[in-house]
């Protein structure tokens, strides 16, 4: 299991919304209602499933995969906490889930197969499947497993996405309906001193603010207008919903 960089745990509280369009975009692809049980993959300190949480006015189940206690302690006491690893949910019943999510966390799996397979297994009839992660030679790629790699106590070593064939994981699995693109997803900030603190916090920089503030200016595009700041950002999002009638071994 490839942990991912541990956090400062004040980084998403200080920028609530600096992640939102990310985060909103896989949200859009999946209907969620109350009463159901929704699994967040990777879920860290819950940035995704307080979000499901809120939106549902706390009648819905989140259900969190997160194998590293120090994330893992982080999340809404309300959440269902699992220390499972994310190539197998162990705690997770066969069929028992309406939504599974995964926001940008499947790059720390050992196997994306054995992730989205788990997922499959998971879901009832008829449920959605929804991820979203970094691409593979993106400069995304190149911050987190080079920058990031060097400069985060813990290090990064991620497996990223390669367009095409994350969605024909899913279709190897059994999911329907598989869509798979590029989404730009700005990251946003009111002030430019803003981006430097959190960088530095979400990804538990060992360095001074003007060494982050550069560094970014040298990996990504950064725009400034009078309404604010943003970071160019883009992921791989992908949508599969599995069968509501599954075949049996006769009517193959």
């Amino acid at each position: 299991m490839n942990f991912p960089a541990i956090s400062d745990p004040n980084a998403m509280a200080r920028f609530p919304d600096a992640r939102a369009e990310e985060r909103d975009a896989l949200l859009e692809l999946v209907s969620l209602k109350a009463s159901q049980r929704v699994l967040d993959v990777q879920a860290a300190g819950g940035f995704l499933s307080d979000e499901i949480d809120r939106r549902l006015a706390q009648e819905i189940t989140c259900v969190c995969i997160e194998p590293c206690e120090q994330l893992g302690q982080r999340l809404n006491p309300r959440f269902e906490w699992l220390r499972d690893s994310v190539e197998h949910f162990c705690g997770v019943a066969d069929s028992s889930i309406d939504v599974a999510l995964g926001l940008a966390g499947l790059h720390h799996s050992e196997s994306h197969r054995a992730t989205v397979g788990e997922m499959y297994r998971v879901l009832k009839p008829g449920g959605e499947l929804a991820i979203c992660d970094v691409e593979v030679g993106s400069k995304i790629a190149a911050w987190l497993n080079d920058f990031v790699d060097r400069h985060n106590p813990s290090g990064h070593s991620g497996e990223f996405l390669q367009f095409g064939n994350t969605g024909n994981l899913l279709n190897e699995a059994g999911f329907t309906e598989v869509t798979e693109k590029k989404q730009k997803v700005p990251w946003r900030f009111e002030r430019e001193e803003d981006v430097s603190i959190f960088f530095k916090a979400l990804f538990g920089l060992d360095l001074q603010l003007e060494q982050v503030g550069q560094a970014v200016e040298d990996y990504f595009e950064v725009e400034v207008k009078d309404d604010g700041v943003s970071i160019d950002w883009q992921l791989i999002y992908c949508f599969g919903r599995k069968a509501r009638e599954l075949k049996t071994l006769s009517e193959k």
